[in-house]
């Protein structure tokens, strides 16, 4: 079985008026015909059975046609609704509740398990009282405008961007990286305490290390479905965020939908602005995390960076990618990238909350170019590559990121008026993250230039 494939964007295609763009969906059925099939599809629901951003009439046309046996199951894997390997009048009649969009509707989520496979979990609509864990899958909750049924949180680290978190909203007190003992007896405590318990645990894979078997098994016990996605990845996050906004409904269905278009009509831009780049001559790339930190080929990071048009540098140098295989390295020394000057571009992603004054703004800057690491500052790390070095806010929504990787990579194609033009299209969209922001109070982008000008 291939892994962590559910949510990779695949293509870009035009679906009547609205451009869409796939994702990989692998799915575990048996004796059909339909084992292993990987279909395109952007809506990780059973029902939404013509892979496209939301499910409709069209999709019932699928499944009555599946019925009929002038289509088959193999082709179409999400007209299974039910996930019972077969397609009958049973599937109909959940697909009709979904159309409807009726509360206390079963539906049947596409996503990851433990170890990375696809698996199909159970929820109620709409869907509500969920704990996500993990900066990567609470944004994109809250990008869906689902904070409002967060009912508990492990951490919240960030002021601003975090603020749509419902003020009833417990704190587990967790931690980015790890969920102790004490916050996961939080956790199930407050499944307890809340009539028909918790919702669903919203989980980014790269933290999946925190849902050990054991409290896998606690959530088997409790019933409490787990939703996983590997929402760290820019395309991934897409994803996340549309079947989020379905899950939540209502107003957040519709966000969802929009921020999901607008990106996907970024994607498109960038690949047809670089259809005619030979790969020999696609700019080069690493990224680094939490300052001195080098991202493996595996990492979302270089995921994400390479649907900006990048080619990762690990790609190109087998010395490389042998060194730095982990999601993330911490260089061993201010040397560690000496032997890679050849490089283009090194694309450092960076957390950095919004809602800033001018002053707060420069004094970020400083900090991020100048970062004290154990006494010895980034620019020690990055010396030989100052002019070619970025840091990209890494809690931006998905298609802004991939809008300034487009622009430390390609500059002349795309341009920082261009890239902030994408950051203003999201700001404008009403996601409530970005609520009351403008371009002077988010520091989305910093190159050498804007350290030069806020020292000089």
């Amino acid at each position: 079985m291939e892994k962590k494939m559910t949510t990779m964007i695949a293509a870009v295609a035009v679906v009547a008026v609205v451009l869409v763009a796939g994702a990989f969906v692998i799915l575990n059925n048996d004796d059909d015909g339909t084992k292993n099939a990987a279909i395109a599809s952007q809506l990780q629901i059973r029902g939404n059975a013509n892979d496209d951003y939301t499910i409709d009439g069209k999709d019932l046309d699928i499944v009555n046609d599946v019925i009929a046996g002038t289509k088959t199951l193999a082709e179409y894997p999400l007209a299974d609704v039910n996930n019972d390997g077969v397609v009958n009048d049973d599937d109909v009649s959940l697909l009709k509740d979904l159309i409807d969009r009726k509360d206390g509707t079963t539906v049947y989520v596409v996503c990851l398990d433990r170890n990375g496979d696809s698996t199909t979990v159970q929820v109620t609509y709409p869907l509500r009282n969920v704990v996500p864990y993990g900066t990567n899958m609470q944004l994109p909750t809250l990008y869906a405008n689902g904070g409002q049924y967060v009912a508990g949180y492990f951490v919240s680290s960030y002021t601003t961007a975090e603020a749509s978190i419902s003020s009833t909203a417990r704190d587990l007190e967790g931690s980015q990286r790890k969920i102790s003992d004490a916050a996961w007896s939080n956790f199930t405590a407050l499944d307890a305490s809340i009539s028909g318990g918790l919702g669903a645990i919203l989980v980014d894979y790269s933290g999946i290390s925190a849902i050990s078997e054991k409290r896998m098994g606690d959530l088997n016990a409790a019933g409490i479905p787990m939703i996983c996605y590997e929402s760290a990845d820019a395309t991934a996050e897409i994803t996340t965020v549309l079947t989020l906004g379905f899950l939540f409904g209502g107003e957040c269905e519709t966000m969802g939908v929009k921020y999901a278009q607008t990106a996907w009509n970024l994607i498109k831009e960038i690949n047809d602005k670089l259809k005619d780049v030979k790969d020999e001559d696609k700019t080069s790339y690493i990224c680094c995390t939490m300052y001195i930190y080098i991202c493996g080929a595996s990492s979302s990071f270089n995921t994400s960076a390479t649907t900006a048009g990048g080619v990762a540098y690990a790609s190109l140098n087998s010395d490389f990618n042998t060194t730095y295989t982990d999601n993330s390295t911490k260089m061993a020394s201010v040397e560690a990238l000496s032997k890679f000057t050849d490089v283009d571009v090194i694309i450092n992603n960076r957390s950095m909350d919004w809602g800033l004054t001018e002053e707060q703004i420069k004094d970020l800057v400083i900090d991020t170019w100048d970062h004290d690491n154990s006494g010895k500052s980034s620019t020690e790390y990055f010396a030989k590559f100052l002019d070619k070095l970025v840091y990209i806010d890494n809690l931006l929504p998905g298609a802004v990121k991939l809008a300034y990787m487009a622009h430390a990579m390609y500059g002349d194609t795309f341009s920082r008026e261009w890239a902030d033009g994408v950051l203003q299209d999201y700001i404008d969209m009403g996601t409530l993250p970005l609520r009351g922001q403008t371009l002077d109070t988010v520091l989305a982008y910093i190159d050498l230039s804007t350290y030069n000008a806020v020292t000089a």
